[in-house]
């Protein structure tokens, strides 16, 4: 149980705006969701329309845009919602499975540096020119191999693969390919979280670069040269082929993006599209191929 009092003085604290209704003095017993409300729980609405027209009960805290009388014992009135309610959830109510600082199973090379305050999960491989930044997690069954260095603060989800030579190749006038090997490196900074199952292909010369704050979804694939920009996303699926280039704040939406393009500072690619020419910055495009849309 925690009382609405502190829940208060944390938002106070991360400096989220926001108007309280009720009594200060009330206890909270965890959290449960709009649709499946929880007797004296904190839950959230993000859109007055999705309140129910048939309230059985009233929420006892709820966390919202706008005051709707009747509906609720105490209310935290917020633009911003969302933040408000997962960070109050993730400071009281979290009970997380604590990784060890290394998992059983894992393997780490002589030439790995690690951080202060890092944890490593089981069945891992670090082998090979690694730095770790402070209170970064590796969650089970990563591997990590060549030259990478990851910053501080990131989250690198189970079942990653970073660091593996990429796809290119070579070929004589009887088309037998032979594969190039790759000398650059990757390198992740500060505060980037690395979705589960997702690979992240090291340079031919330079290094894969993804950039601060980046966030990088399920299943997402990376490709060698390619250089994410400060806070750009990438949504589950995503492909970026080589040496791709993306602005500050880009988002993909499970597309392909074309090797070589660019993709502009605040630039949105729509969900399934195919990119297959640079998008401008502060730009829409969706489609195969890809186009600008004007709304």
């Amino acid at each position: 149980m925690v009382a609405i009092r502190e829940l208060l003085e944390f938002l106070e604290t991360e400096n989220i705006p926001f108007e309280f209704k009720g009594d200060i003095n009330d206890l909270v017993d965890g959290f449960s969701s709009l649709s499946r409300y929880r007797a004296g729980t904190m839950t959230w609405c993000k859109q007055l329309g999705n309140l129910s027209d048939d309230l059985q009960e009233k929420y006892h805290l709820i966390v919202i845009p706008s005051y709707c009388s009747g509906i609720s014992d105490n209310y935290i009135i917020t633009d911003f919602g969302k933040k408000a309610f997962f960070s109050l959830i993730e400071t009281f109510f979290s009970s997380e499975i604590e990784l060890p600082d290394v998992g059983t199973g894992t393997y780490i090379s002589d030439r790995v540096k690690i951080g202060k305050n890092v944890k490593i999960g089981h069945n891992c491989v670090l082998d090979g020119d690694i730095e770790l930044g402070d209170n970064t997690i590796i969650y089970n069954n990563v591997s990590i191999i060549n030259k990478v260095i990851i910053g501080k603060d990131c989250v690198i989800q189970s079942g990653a693969l970073i660091g593996q030579d990429d796809f290119s190749y070579t070929e004589n006038e009887d088309h037998k390919k032979k594969m190039i090997k790759h000398y650059g490196g990757v390198h992740i900074e500060d505060d980037v979280l690395i979705g589960p199952g997702t690979i992240i292909n090291r340079g031919t010369i330079d290094n894969t670069v993804i950039g601060k704050g980046c966030k990088i979804d399920a299943r997402c694939v990376v490709s060698h040269n390619v250089v994410l920009g400060e806070n750009s996303v990438l949504i589950a699926g995503t492909i970026l082929y080589g040496s791709v280039r993306t602005g500050m704040n880009a988002y993909v939406a499970s597309a392909v993006v074309r090797n070589q393009l660019q993709i502009g500072d605040n630039a949105v690619v729509g969900m399934g599209s195919v990119v297959v020419k640079d998008v401008d910055a502060d730009v829409t495009v969706a489609g195969v191929p890809a186009r600008k849309l004007e709304k």
